[in-house]
């Protein structure tokens, strides 16, 4: 097994894509999300519930990366609990609140405006492609009550927006 911390998760860069199912390349013995060897079909859980499409078999939910606390990665050896497949077996744990108010903002921004033209593109005489990604989020979490008191509820509250254009493709 291998686990991701949330030190690492909020300290790793993540280009394109955000998903917490990526965090897997970093596992030993695994190259993107297939073990080496094969393995069939990945399993993924959140919060020990299955997150999972019976209909298509794929990932049924795409979490925001950074209301994700840690992502453990089984690759063999497993369990009885993962009886339902025999590839990777990806869990993740969401944050919580704590008993102080805490949060983040971010924007990430891909600009096509920034890369310059492809060697295919340049040689053919075409127009480079237009791609222009942002990703625009905010986390906020602590008690409900007084900070610092003795509080037993709290909350967490995670939110991600992605606006793109794209164009010019040939």
């Amino acid at each position: 097994s291998f686990a991701v911390s949330t030190a690492q998760i909020e300290s790793l860069p993540l280009s394109g894509n955000r998903n917490f199912a990526a965090l897997t390349a970093l596992t030993p013995g695994v190259v993107g999300t297939n073990r080496l060897g094969g393995g069939g079909q990945n399993n993924i859980m959140m919060d020990g519930i299955s997150a999972m499409d019976t209909g298509n078999n794929g990932q049924m939910l795409q979490m925001n990366i950074e209301s994700i606390a840690e992502v453990k990665v089984l690759s063999q050896g497993y369990q009885a609990e993962f009886g339902r497949s025999s590839g990777l077996q990806i869990t993740a744990v969401t944050k919580s609140g704590t008993n102080r108010f805490h949060g983040s903002l971010y924007d990430i921004e891909d600009n096509s405006d920034w890369n310059s033209n492809s060697w295919a593109n340049d040689k053919n005489g075409d127009p480079k492609t237009v791609s222009k990604t942002r990703t625009w989020g905010y986390t906020l979490g602590g008690p409900v009550g007084r900070p610092g008191g003795d509080n037993k509820l709290f909350f967490f509250y995670s939110h991600e927006y992605r606006p793109s254009s794209s164009g010019g493709n040939l």
